[in-house]
This record gives C-alpha cells, sequence and structure tokens, in this order.
C-alpha cells in the first residue's frame, strides 16, 4: 500500500511539473509575443510598460527603432525555445541556441520583462 502511494504521489509531481513548464512556455509566448508586436510598430510607452521598473528608463526611443529594425528577423519560436518556472512569480526563457532572452517577473499580477531583449 505505501509503495503504491508513492507511485502516485510521484505520478502527481511528473504531471504538476509538466503542467507547470508547459504554462510557463505558454505565459513566456504570450508575453514575448505581445511584446515583439509593440516592437514593430515602434509603441515606446507600451513597450515600456512591458518591463520592470527599473528597466524603463533605460527604453528608449533609439533603441526601440534599433529594436524595430531587428524585430522582423525572428519569429516567436527563435525567441521563446524553452521556458522555466523559477517559483511562481518568474520565468527563465531562453532563445534557440539555448541563449538567455529575459526572465520574466510578476508584479500585482503582470508578467514583466526583466532585461531590455531586443537591444
Amino acid at each position: 500500500m505505501k509503495q503504491l502511494l508513492s507511485i502516485l504521489v510521484l505520478f502527481g509531481l511528473v504531471l504538476f511539473t509538466r503542467t507547470v513548464h508547459a504554462d510557463a512556455k505558454a505565459d513566456a509566448k504570450t508575453v514575448i509575443s505581445a511584446q515583439l508586436e509593440l516592437l514593430k510598430k515602434g509603441d515606446l510607452t507600451a513597450i515600456k510598460a512591458g518591463f520592470t521598473k527599473r528597466l524603463q528608463d533605460k527604453i528608449t526611443a533609439e533603441k526601440v527603432e534599433k529594436g524595430k529594425k531587428e524585430a522582423g528577423k525572428f519569429t516567436i519560436d527563435d525567441l521563446v525555445e524553452s521556458a522555466e518556472a523559477k517559483g511562481p512569480t518568474a520565468i527563465k526563457i531562453k532563445m534557440k541556441g539555448g541563449r538567455t532572452l529575459t526572465t520574466l517577473v510578476k508584479e500585482n499580477g503582470k508578467w514583466l520583462a526583466d532585461t531590455i531583449w531586443f537591444n
């Protein structure tokens, strides 16, 4: 009986872990897709709102314009190859090739990028 209970608990943890990772990647793709579209439009104010407060003043019209020129070269699958939940309030995103794109942090229920990833 103990063995069966252990197997069921282990199975539940595996399912939970897979669900968390699947949700992390879905959340990451949703957030980065929205930011990518804003970047393509060059919407400085809206782009700033998707980043942590410590970065907002560092996001300039020049950086957005430079990022806008590069944005068409990437698909969402290029930018979000994998996403790993780091607890309930952080998601580390890696690009194709394994390079880190950014870490999303959840503040007041909203996911915000904590790196200017389009630089």
